[in-house]
């Protein structure tokens, strides 16, 4: 079976489950509150133009782009089981989380400018525009980078999420459970240090916090530039298609 054939396999199963997950975002956002109002005699109280604008579209294609990225194990196995190689799963697999992410940052980006903003009047929708809406003069530059740096995001989280999956399949599943204890506790714990040793004017000036304020694009007045959290991004990204490409040349079936 050659990539293209791979891709399209591949593409036909996850494409099916993100309709699924528009459909479930749908009935839960809008439906259930719904019937709810129904149920409970507030219907005068149910505003659909009101749930529109509450609607996290993004940060749901988000959590479902790392989802399907870190239990992407079942096609592997299947796949691998009927001949297909690693090269061909990996490389097939990677085409498709790169056509979702465009679907799916495309339905995005028109939900935001098309509903959220005629409806909120607020221009800090998402991240980009919360950080670097005032970089570019020329509103449709501004797009276009708002578009390719969401985009950027989604292939940060989806790799991680591969490399993550891929590499929680090299343990048993007694240390599996012990690695998704531990990673939250010792995140936590690191993101508290970070955030007391940032405002601690001891630590106001280390390495860290000027690597930091490189890294938004800080460049000494209030526009940040987006340029170099994209470089970065694009480096994480290239770095991790690296290790993921090790991981699933080492990655073994499980056995039944």
């Amino acid at each position: 079976m050659k990539t293209n054939q791979v891709t399209k396999y591949l593409f036909k199963k996850q494409i099916v489950l993100l309709g699924e997950l528009y459909l479930f975002a749908f009935a839960i956002i809008f439906l259930l509150p719904l019937l709810l109002s129904v149920i409970s005699g507030t219907l005068s109280d149910y505003s659909f133009v009101g749930l529109l604008k509450g609607a996290h579209i993004a940060a749901l294609f988000g959590i479902f782009m790392i989802a399907i990225s870190t239990l992407s194990y079942e096609n592997f196995k299947f796949l691998i089981q009927n001949g297909i190689s690693r090269k061909t799963f990996f490389e097939a697999q990677l085409t498709v989380y790169g056509i979702l992410i465009l679907i799916g940052n495309t339905i995005n980006l028109f939900y935001d400018y098309l509903i959220v903003v005629p409806l909120t009047h607020a221009s800090t929708f998402n991240t980009f525009m919360s950080l670097y809406a005032d970089f570019f003069d020329n509103p449709f530059v501004s797009v276009t980078f708002n578009f390719i740096f969401s985009a950027l995001l989604l292939v940060f989280g989806a790799l991680a999420g591969m490399t993550v999956g891929s590499f929680m399949t090299l343990f048993s599943k007694l240390t599996q459970r012990i690695i998704l204890i531990a990673t939250p506790v010792v995140g936590v714990v690191t993101m508290a240090y970070v955030a007391n040793a940032t405002n601690n004017a001891h630590y106001q000036m280390s390495w860290v916090v000027n690597f930091a304020k490189f890294i938004i694009g800080e460049n000494g007045n209030d526009v940040l530039n987006p340029f170099p959290m994209m470089g970065f991004l694009l480096v994480l990204s290239a770095i991790m298609i690296v290790i993921i490409r090790y991981l699933f040349a080492k990655k073994q079936l499980k056995k039944a």
